[in-house]
């Protein structure tokens, strides 16, 4: 292909309309000219989720954040959330740990960077869905995924309303269930998918006098524990936990219907709602909840010795969840999408400047994008997962109060806040490349 001959743009799917999924489309719209894509983004669910709980941006996931250059746009919507309280089953306050907003340092608990996730799925869509190349389609799934093993083709991709598409590039950015995950690898591998030990459920409550905006954390025995969180004046969120073993709470957990997942976890705190702080309200709160604001789910990590095949790939937790007990999972979202959309500028812009076509270059593209944030997500994931579930899921009252004391001590003495002055976010030694080979159109700096 001569170099003075625009080549056809690269036909790109992602599958996901969540963090990773948008993220990744509008760094692809960034490509160096005359390189361009046509991007189509599938989501199964009939709408745009822009629901869900609030999550938080670490260390270079920050630096990742502000390569989407949306910074002042995702500032506005930050939560002000001043810190946590620990509170003991009559709601007496045991430690408080204050939010670091210096903007320097380690961050706490509640970090600078505190968003809703609706409101950043909300934000990427609404920055990535009038561009030019950039197509949103909702209430579609990936079914099929049909390719040559090396990459030298494009892939065909069935979807779940019959229809057939040939792709450049295939990107799995549906999360830790990923449909496309199980349609890459279908040479018998793992999926990938290892639990941690602990279940958490996530929903919506009205507000009632009194309610603090300092999220709240309250143990109770048998590895349980209520959060709640408020991001706004009308509505308190409701984080419920639990690490017990009772056979029968875990298989209405794995497999049990909407109404059988409620009613699990209205058993894993019904003993309490007679005599603990707020339990009958929220055991109330969660048996109304809408469908739509409840979410059960078993925190995992996703650990794969590849997160390619072909010209397909993954981004975010379908590829390399780390657990939310890391706090870093929007953060490798935002990194991965970050390096892939730069490698493959970088990748594909030079086999075309030697005029060949680019998008030959994808396969050497995504191993580019493993080799470089591999490193990153592994010292993410490299946390003693199982250990720290025990040490936020106490079995008994005495570790519960051993837990609380250690915070009281912790908070009193203010090494919490020595700890965030001279401590750090950045995870390990990986600094997130730069790729100047993505260029910002002047109205989007």
């Amino acid at each position: 292909m001569s170099p003075s001959l625009p080549p056809p743009p690269l036909r790109v799917l992602i599958s996901g309309a969540g963090i990773a999924g948008p993220a990744l489309a509008l760094h692809l719209t960034r490509l160096p000219p005359p390189l361009k894509c046509v991007i189509t983004v599938v989501e199964r669910h009939p709408t745009l989720r822009n629901n869900g709980q609030q999550i938080d941006l670490r260390g270079q996931g920050v630096d990742s954040m502000r390569k989407l250059h949306m910074e002042p746009a995702v500032r506005a919507l930050i939560v002000h959330e001043p810190g946590l309280r620990l509170l003991d089953r009559r709601g007496r306050l045991q430690a408080y740990l204050a939010g670091n907003k210096s903007g320097k340092g380690a961050q706490s608990f509640s970090a600078e960077w505190e968003i809703m996730r609706g409101d950043l799925c909300q934000l990427l869509h609404d920055a990535t869905k009038d561009l030019e190349g950039v197509r949103y389609e909702f209430g579609k799934a990936v079914e099929r995924i049909e390719q040559d093993g090396e990459g030298k083709a494009p892939a065909t991709v069935t979807f779940s309303d019959g229809t057939v598409g040939e792709y450049d590039l295939v990107v799995g950015c549906d999360g830790l269930s990923s449909r496309v995950r199980r349609r890459m690898f279908t040479d018998g591998r793992p999926d990938g998918v290892v639990p941690v030990g602990m279940w958490t459920s996530y929903y919506t409550i009205p507000p009632e006098e009194g309610d603090t905006d300092d999220a709240t954390w309250c143990h109770y025995p048998g590895g349980r524990f209520v959060m709640t969180r408020r991001d706004r004046p009308d509505c308190r969120r409701v984080y419920l936990a639990y690490s017990g073993k009772d056979e029968s709470i875990l298989r209405r957990l794995k497999h049990g219907t909407l109404a059988e997942q409620k009613e699990a976890w209205a058993d894993v705190f019904r003993p309490d709602q007679m005599d603990a702080h707020g339990i009958k309200r929220y055991l109330d709160g969660l048996h109304s909840a809408h469908a739509e604001d409840f979410y059960s789910v078993e925190f995992a990590q996703v650990k794969l010795d590849s997160w390619s095949s072909g010209r397909a790939t993954l981004v975010g937790d379908a590829g390399y969840c780390p657990a939310p007990l890391t706090g870093m999972g929007t953060s490798l979202a935002l990194a991965g999408a970050y390096v892939l959309a730069g490698e493959i500028a970088r990748g594909c812009g030079k086999v075309r400047e030697e005029g060949q076509n680019p998008w030959d270059a994808i396969p050497a593209a995504l191993a580019a994008y493993e080799k470089t944030l591999r490193p990153f997500v592994t010292d993410v994931q490299n946390v003693p997962t199982k250990r720290i579930v025990s040490i936020l899921t106490p079995q008994s009252n005495w570790a519960i109060s051993l837990l609380r004391w250690i915070l009281w001590f912790v908070t009193a003495t203010k090494i919490d806040q020595l700890a965030g002055r001279f401590g750090s976010d950045d995870r390990g030694g990986w600094q997130l490349p730069d790729y100047p080979e993505l260029v910002v159109p002047k109205e989007e700096e």
